[in-house]
C-alpha cells in the first residue's frame, strides 16, 4: 500500500533529527557534559525508535503526537540546563510540531514548551531581550500556524478531488479501492459483513446515440442522486466506469443486499430521470467472504452483474 504524505514527513522528521542531534550527542558526551548529552541521546534514540514505528506500523496519530512531545520537553530541557543561549533550538521544534499534529493541538503543546523555558530564560536576561525572544516565538508559532492550516485544508481538498468522480459526485475506483481494503481489515477484527452491490445501467449508450451525451450525463447524476437518497448514511456509492456503479452496504448480509439491490432498480425502474426516458439497471449482489482480497469480492458481483445483463437485464442476481 502506497505511503501518505504524513507518514513520509514523520519520518523524515524523526530520522532527520535523530541524524542532526548525534554529532551534538557524541560530542557532549565525550567532553563530559553528561546532562546534556544524555537528553540529545535519548532524543537520537526516541526519534529513531518513533520513525521505525511508522515505517513498520503505520501508526501516525501516537507518533505525531510522542515526537512533539519528546521534541519540545528535549529542547526545554536543554535551555534549563545550557541556559539561553540555546534558545534558537525552540524556533525549528515548535516549526516542526506544526507539521506532525494537528494545528490545535500544536498550539496547546508549544504554548506549555514555552511557558516551561520562561523561567530559564528570566534568569539570565534582560526584560527586552525577553521579550524579544517570545515575540519572535510568537511570530514562528503564527506564521507556522497559518501555513499549517492552509496544507490542512489544501491537502484535505485534494483528497475529496483524488477521490470523487467529477460528474456526479460519487467516490471513484480508488476510493473504492480503499474503501475495501479498510473495511476487509475492520471486518476481520470485529467478525461483522458487508455486501456489494454492482449496478449497471441498461443501453446506455442508446440513450447517449439517441439523445445525446447531455442527456445522458443528466441520467447519471439523476441515478446517482436516487441511489444516494436510498441507501443508508453509513452505506456508499462510487462510479467505477462510464454507466457502473458500486454500493458498499455496510453490516449487511446476503438477504438483505438483495432486498436493497431491488428497491433501488424497482424505484429506478418507475422514476422518469430526464426527459421522461425510462431508464432500468441490473445488479450484481456478492457477500464478502472471510479471505478473500478486495478485487475478488468485486469480481464476484461483477459476474453476478453479468449474469443478470445475459438473462434479459433489469434484474438483480446474486453471486456464487
Amino acid at each position: 500500500m502506497r505511503r501518505s504524505n504524513e507518514e513520509y514527513i514523520v519520518m523524515s522528521l524523526s530520522y532527520g533529527g535523530a541524524i542532526a542531534i548525534l554529532p551534538f550527542a557524541v560530542i557532549r558526551l565525550s567532553q563530559g557534559e553528561w546532562a546534556v548529552g544524555l537528553v540529545d541521546f535519548i532524543m537520537v534514540v526516541g526519534m529513531f525508535v518513533l520513525g521505525s514505528i511508522v515505517y513498520l506500523s503505520r501508526r501516525i496519530g501516537f507518533s505525531s503526537l510522542a515526537l512533539s512531545i519528546l521534541c519540545l520537553s528535549g529542547m526545554s530541557i536543554v535551555v534549563h540546563l545550557k541556559g539561553p543561549s540555546l534558545v534558537f533550538w525552540a524556533y525549528p521544534t515548535i516549526a516542526g510540531v506544526y507539521f506532525v499534529v494537528a494545528p490545535r493541538l500544536a498550539i496547546m503543546l508549544t504554548l506549555v514548551a514555552a511557558l516551561a523555558i520562561a523561567p530559564a530564560l528570566a534568569k539570565e536576561m534582560e526584560v527586552t531581550a525577553l521579550g524579544a525572544v517570545f515575540m519572535t516565538l510568537i511570530v514562528n508559532s503564527l506564521f507556522a500556524y497559518v501555513f499549517s492550516t492552509r496544507m490542512h485544508n489544501q491537502r484535505d481538498q485534494l483528497s475529496q478531488l483524488v477521490r470523487r468522480d467529477p460528474l456526479t459526485g460519487a467516490g471513484n475506483r480508488r476510493a473504492l479501492d480503499e474503501k475495501l481494503e479498510e473495511l476487509i481489515a475492520s471486518i476481520m477484527r470485529t467478525k461483522s459483513t458487508a455486501s456489494l452491490l454492482v449496478i449497471d445501467i441498461d443501453y446506455f449508450k442508446a440513450i447517449n446515440d439517441n439523445y445525446g451525451h447531455s442527456i445522458g450525463d443528466q441520467a447519471l447524476v439523476r441515478i446517482t442522486e436516487l441511489i444516494s437518497s436510498r441507501i443508508r448514511e453509513t452505506d456508499s456509492l462510487y462510479r467505477t466506469g462510464g454507466e457502473e456503479f458500486v454500493v458498499v452496504a455496510i453490516d449487511t448480509g446476503l438477504d438483505a443486499a438483495t432486498g436493497i439491490a431491488e428497491e433501488l432498480r424497482t424505484h429506478i425502474e418507475m422514476t422518469r430521470l430526464v426527459d421522461d426516458i425510462v431508464v432500468t439497471i441490473s445488479l450484481g449482489v456478492a457477500e464478502f467472504i472471510k479471505g478473500e482480497e478486495g478485487d475478488i469480492w468485486l469480481e464476484r458481483a461483477d459476474k453476478a452483474l453479468y449474469q443478470a445483463k445475459e438473462s434479459g437485464r433489469n434484474k438483480t442476481c446474486i453471486a456464487s
